[in-house]
């Protein structure tokens, strides 16, 4: 099932992540948008959900196998998170120490988020579990670590009797929020602590939100609203997006956002307005196509920045970069005139798009078609191995 407006909405959503971590104060950062705007992050876990549950429930409940849904899912997200693992950790080999060695580097190699347990963890997939105080390597990972212990407690649920997702769904969706909202003041910024709470919210709440698209589809309730009218209603979920952080910032009100974007996933994915037209042009769609590089990537990226930023300072005099207090923690961001600053974040985002086309291209794809044919392949080999029941007696 290929819903292109969904797409389109991945697309552009990764594409205000790149925004929302460039670092120097650009465009809505110092606003009740950018604090709160960590939710748009729970937006991709209310798609994983919605896709997953739409494509996989009924084949898991007939047999396609929870072990080769996970192989399945680990090939398409675990390809790009290694390959950015690497780059993290060759950077920390080489440059750090040798930029420490030399004096251009202040901080030593394998120190703060960095560690060495903490490269592991992230080998593993698992650095997002509560296992670490601080995000550390390629940070905008806590989500794919996540939200892969989430298709583990998917696959699980469809083993026990009944091989419905549904009850489950609807326990996430109604507990997970409290949990958040009990145990964070800040429970949509949560990450390494407990995302995966957020990913369990998120996921529950998609998988809910198919489940009534299913309904609407079945019935072809859809017809019943002309185009304007639908248009009309996409133009008012997508308000949602923007305006519910204006409003909740990071108040422990927040946790009610995922909620709120469930309308937002059901008539986007119905995709009968003009919105849904304009999201699913093929350029947009291709964003989204591409997003999982887009959100991989972009941190090493944004990080070569400040690099580089230093670098210049250190060589020319000129102060481009101020350790600063953002979001509670010392951090180094770049200083500049604020329309030179956002001139520089739209190329460098233009630029993670551009590197993101390869990555997708030479990584990701070729990566997840090989461990699907090896899958398939496996599977076709058990079901000849099957003893062929003998006919019944006459």
């Amino acid at each position: 099932m290929r819903l292109t407006a969904l797409d389109g909405w991945r697309g552009v959503l990764a594409l205000f992540v790149v925004l929302a971590h460039f670092p120097g104060h650009v465009i809505l950062m110092d606003t009740s948008f950018y604090e709160g705007g960590s939710a748009i992050v729970d937006v991709f876990f209310l798609f994983s959900g919605f896709v997953i549950v739409s494509n996989y429930e009924t084949k898991l409940a007939n047999g396609y196998g929870a072990g080769r849904f996970l192989l399945e899912r680990l090939g398409r997200i675990y390809p790009i998170h290694f390959v950015m693992l690497m780059m993290f950790l060759l950077f920390e080999l080489l440059l750090v120490y040798a930029g420490h060695k030399s004096g251009y580097v202040d901080r030593p190699p394998f120190s703060g988020g960095n560690t060495v347990p903490s490269f592991w963890s992230n080998l593993f997939l698992v650095h997002s579990l509560g296992l670490h105080d601080v995000a550390g390597w390629n940070y905008p990972s806590w989500s794919l670590s996540t939200e892969w212990a989430t298709y583990i407690l998917f696959a699980l649920s469809l083993l026990l009797p009944g091989k419905r997702f549904l009850p489950f769904a609807v326990i996430g969706f109604m507990v997970a929020p409290v949990l958040l909202a009990s145990l964070s003041p800040y429970p949509m910024h949560e990450t390494y602590h407990y995302g995966i709470l957020r990913s369990i919210y998120g996921f529950c709440g998609g998988a809910l939100t198919y489940y009534v698209y299913a309904r609407i589809k079945s019935a072809q309730l859809e017809d019943k609203l002309s185009v304007p009218v639908w248009t009309v209603l996409e133009i008012a979920a997508a308000s949602l997006i923007f305006v519910l952080p204006f409003t909740v910032g990071t108040t422990p009100y927040a946790v009610v956002m995922t909620l709120a974007f469930t309308p937002f996933i059901l008539i986007f994915a119905l995709q009968k307005g003009g919105l849904s037209r304009l999201l699913s042009h093929k350029a947009i769609v291709y964003l989204g196509t591409i997003s999982l590089s887009i959100y991989m990537i972009h941190a090493f990226i944004l990080l070569r920045v400040v690099n580089v930023a230093e670098l210049i300072q250190k060589l020319t005099g000129m102060p481009l970069v101020e350790t600063q207090i953002f979001r509670g923690l010392p951090t180094k961001l770049v200083v500049m005139d604020p329309l030179y600053m956002n001139i520089l974040a739209f190329a460098v985002m233009g630029f993670v798009v551009l590197v993101s086309h390869f990555t997708y291209r030479y990584i990701e794809v070729p990566a997840e078609k090989k461990v699907r044919q090896w899958t398939k392949a496996r599977a076709q080999a058990r079901a000849e191995q099957k003893p062929v029941p003998a006919p019944a007696a006459l």
